[in-house]
């Protein structure tokens, strides 16, 4: 780390919890354990039938526990959006966790680079029954919004960005989108405004039985439904290219 210093603003974590109980205390643990000091957790119960409630409420003042009917993912962080009182976010779910120095590396970048709508990093992919972990590190050069068009998500957990507060007075989660939200919101982010990456490892992303993206179909399905959306913004030879290019590589 250089002698660049961070400015203390709030950083907001919305934690988004659908019967994830078991694995929330460790979310949250992630987050009160940073070496950034400023930040809030709101935990976002979608409808749980689990032990949500009470994991979240066992930490006290520390953790903001907004309940609400089930409505899915995007709708979750969108209600954290509405919660948060930070200058940043992060949305973190509810399986996976930070590592300790995550919003300090992240805030690094960001704050040098003020214009950025967000800053990513890296990460592990950490498979529960094996107790093994394999590092997920991407570089990203040239034009993001093209890689993300051509390549696919590089981002991969959501638990990796850094976002600007203001971001969200223009774009929220697409709440009639049932998996690849995230990809979504990057691709019309990075269309918009610059938005960085970095090889450092900020999160883990925790494989199990009950993940997503284990229906490979569904999330092929959703992958291709983002990308076309973004068919009828693409002004240059170099976008339709990555565009046709991008289509390959999910397929």
């Amino acid at each position: 780390m250089s002698e660049f210093t961070i400015n203390t603003s709030l950083v907001s974590v919305v934690i988004p919890c659908y019967n994830h109980g078991r694995y929330l205390g460790k979310a949250i643990a992630s987050v009160l354990g940073q070496s950034y000091g400023p930040v809030e957790v709101i935990v976002v119960d979608d409808g749980s039938s689990d032990n949500t409630r009470e994991v979240a409420q066992s930490f006290g003042d520390r953790v903001r526990y907004v309940y609400k009917q089930n409505g899915g993912l995007s709708a979750a962080r969108n209600t954290g959006i509405e919660h948060a009182r930070g200058e940043y976010l992060v949305f973190l779910d509810a399986d996976d966790w930070l590592y300790p120095a995550a919003l300090e590396t992240n805030l690094h970048h960001l704050q040098q680079n003020p214009c950025a709508a967000f800053v990513s990093g890296s990460h592990d992919k950490v498979f529960l029954d094996t107790q093994t972990k394999v590092g997920v590190i991407k570089t990203v050069n040239g034009n993001p919004y093209l890689y993300l068009l051509s390549e696919g998500n590089y981002i991969g957990v959501p638990a990796s960005v850094l976002y600007h507060r203001w971001v969200f007075d223009e774009f929220v989660f697409d709440e009639t989108l049932k998996a690849c939200e995230d990809y979504d919101l990057y691709l019309n982010i990075a269309r918009r405004w610059p938005i960085l990456h970095h090889s450092g490892k900020v999160a883990a992303y925790c494989i199990h039985s009950t993940n997503m993206s284990a229906d490979s179909m569904m999330m092929l399905e959703a992958a291709l439904q983002v990308l076309k959306r973004q068919y009828s913004k693409l002004k240059t030879n170099k976008e339709r290219e990555a565009y046709k290019a991008g289509r390959k590589y999910w397929k």
